[in-house]
Parts: C-alpha cells; structure tokens; sequence
C-alpha cells in the first residue's frame, strides 16, 4: 500500500517516518518537488515529487498549511476520486484557536465537497508530530461517512503503535477541528509543551 503526503511540515516527517518504519512505501508530494525529495531522503522514503503524482497512491495524506488545503484538493479532485484522502488540518487562527468556520462545516467536510470523489477520512488532527516522532501510543480519532476508508486509517493507526478511536461520522470533524484549537491554545498559553486528547472509555 503506498502512502502519499502532501506537504513537507513537521507531520509529514513524524508520521512518514513512522509509516516508512511499518514497511510502507511513502511517497512525500510538494509544489517544491527538490525539497520534496530532500524530505524524503531524510525519513527513508521512496521518493520526493510534485503534488499531483503524490495524489495518485493508494493513501494521501493533506499535510498542508489548512489554508491552502482546499485549493490543493479542489485542484486535485480528478486525481483524487476513489481514494482514501485523510485530512489532519486545522482552520484555526492565533491568538485564541478558534475555529475560522465557526459552527459551519468543519475543513474535512470541505475537503469532502471539493474533492467528491474521495473518501475523505478526519484523524491525527488532535495529535502533536513531537508525540509522534517519540513514538508515543497515542489515541488518534478518526471520523468518516465511509466506513471502509476508515477502517484503512484505523490500520495505519494501529500500525504505528497507536490507538484508533471511531467517533463517528466526518461532521463529528467540526468537534474534532475545536478540539485541537483547545490544545494548540493549552501549548501556547505555556500549560504544555505537546497534546494528544484522549478519550477513557469506563465501561471496558
């Protein structure tokens, strides 16, 4: 199963490393394919490219600053359709994180209308890269209206050493999108240095 990641950030190392150490073949895509290439010689991964021939694997990761995210994907649409297409992105803004969106449709779920074709899945949005690059277990929730394609992320989760939580349909994403807003301004404000939410189910 190839693995292809737009966007050459602190997520597209941590979680292509880890990918890349699970035996996955990972592809990193940028409009800058020379620095694309130099990321992925760094983390062991296959190749470095443009956008475009990244979108074409059978996983692509959007790892692109959120407000250039739905130019991207619109603009990859055709590429895209039938594919698993996760999206780790947050519309939040300093100096409180809130929500850009407010209670509209959450990124995923615009990601979702720009690319109609791809079963888009929300997760790692809650996830700091630092927890990731340690290697720590964390809980990674994913949401989506299709059931198999999260199950396929839920896979790569689980692959990595970390724990899949279902939460439900992809407009639980608008939770999800506010959630990391909550974290990123705990980061900021001093009262941690990286977060992963974690839900702790009583009944198991």
């Amino acid at each position: 199963m190839t693995i292809g990641i737009l966007g050459t950030g602190a997520m597209t190392v941590a979680l292509g490393r880890r990918f890349v150490e699970t035996g996955h073949e990972v592809v990193i895509g940028s409009r800058d394919p020379q620095r694309a290439r130099a990321v992925a010689l760094a983390i062991g991964a296959a190749d470095g490219v443009d956008h475009r021939a990244a979108a074409r694997a059978d996983i692509v990761i959007v790892a692109v600053q959120d407000s250039a995210a739905l130019e991207l994907v619109g603009a990859l649409a055709a590429v895209l359709r039938g594919r698993v297409l996760v999206d780790l992105g947050n519309p939040i803004d300093p100096p409180h994180f809130e929500s850009r969106y407010g209670a509209g449709p959450s990124l995923a779920e615009r990601m979702a209308e720009a690319a109609p074709g791809a079963r888009v899945v929300k997760a790692f949005n809650t996830v700091y890269a630092e927890l990731l690059e340690a290697g720590r277990p964390v809980q990674v929730f994913v949401a989506s209206d299709d059931d198999a394609a999260k199950d396929v992320v839920a896979g790569l989760v689980t692959a990595i050493g970390c724990e899949p939580f279902d939460v439900g349909p992809l407009r639980v994403s608008r939770h999800l999108e506010r959630l990391a807003g909550f974290e990123v301004d705990l980061v900021e404000r001093g009262y941690a240095g990286a977060t992963a939410a974690q839900i702790v189910d009583l009944r198991r």
